[in-house]
């Protein structure tokens, strides 16, 4: 009777063995149905053409990228979204002022987001709104026009982590939303942690530096008629920054964004607003820097130069 008894545990626990394995089978093949389907960083997606342009009929917030492939990669959209609120206002506003969908040459189009979005990759935070190919269905050849998304179609979302060049799942939903795309709000309200940190340009932490400044430089005389100086002005509020200069051989006014470091404002080209088109500062990421020392405002710019005609050089300024 003993024998038979212990003959029953043995075989009760060789189930809940079984079982437990069987369990730890079933989490890790969920769990591996998680990893990344396709690798978004793959040299052919390179090309990939910007755009602005979602559909017929609407126009992104941001700039994005897309794919399909409905036999392998399937369905998705890069969303390059900016963690400033200076610079989503200007791909919101200030980049569709000559904007005209109606008339476009994509490829230049997308060429000139390029140039804009590479010379501050930082300033974005990159996720992948993806379909993955058994989701999708077409009505004929594989195109955008043609390709729908089942019912119950799970989508997924990843963000792209600098730090380890690597993509994470950060959200999947069912949505047969096509095209695979949503505006910047929905990546700012759904993954807020992503930006909290990032908005650095949103809000300054000291609100000291919010003020003009104006700084002179007179070079002396270029002939008994003619004087050599030229007059800076800096707006600063809040996330808006605008940098002008004016008198000898300089006339511009440029869009800036801002970061503080320390006791330093780091004022970065957006763009510029007004100007002669000879004083140009479009291949430059660094307009100047402010620096607060001793109760006291100072300038340090490539395109400002003291009175030797020295750029770089640290220079007072009035604080208006």
């Amino acid at each position: 009777m003993q024998i038979i008894k212990l003959a029953f545990i043995f075989i009760f626990l060789l189930l809940v063995s079984c079982n437990g394995d069987a369990q730890k089978i079933k989490t890790e093949t969920k769990k591996e149905s998680k990893q990344l389907n396709v690798n978004f960083s793959d040299k052919k997606f390179d090309n990939l053409d910007f755009s602005l342009i979602i559909d017929e009929s609407n126009i992104s917030d941001h700039p994005v990228k897309s794919f399909l492939d409905c036999k392998d990669e399937g369905y998705f959209t890069i969303h390059y979204i900016p963690k400033t609120q200076n610079l989503r206002k200007f791909w919101k506003e200030d980049y569709l002022k000559n904007f005209d969908s109606d008339n476009i040459d994509l490829k230049k189009e997308s060429q000139k987001i390029s140039k804009i979005v590479n010379k501050n990759h930082d300033d974005y935070e990159i996720f992948v709104y993806s379909i993955n190919k058994e989701f999708l269905t077409s009505n004929g050849a594989c195109t955008e026009e043609n390709t729908y998304a089942k019912k119950n179609t799970n989508a997924q979302i990843y963000n792209y982590q600098a730090n380890n060049k690597q993509w994470k799942l950060v959200k999947e939903l069912n949505s047969d939303r096509l095209p695979p795309y949503y505006d910047s709000d929905f990546f700012i309200s759904n993954f807020p942690s992503y930006f909290t940190l990032e908005t650095k340009a949103q809000s300054i932490k000291s609100d000291h530096w919010n003020d003009s400044y104006s700084l002179t430089i007179d070079y002396g005389k270029l002939d008994d008629l003619t004087e050599m100086s030229i007059d800076y002005d800096i707006e600063i509020k809040n996330s808006e920054c605008t940098f002008s200069g004016m008198g000898y051989k300089t006339y511009f006014t440029d869009l800036c964004r801002i970061e503080e470091k320390d006791n330093r404002l780091i004022l970065k080209y957006i763009k510029s607003i007004d100007g002669d088109g000879f004083t140009d500062h479009s291949k430059m990421d660094v307009l100047a820097e402010i620096v607060y020392k001793n109760n006291q405002y100072y300038i340090k710019s490539p395109i400002v130069a003291d009175k030797n005609w020295n750029y770089n050089s640290e220079l007072i300024l009035e604080k208006r």
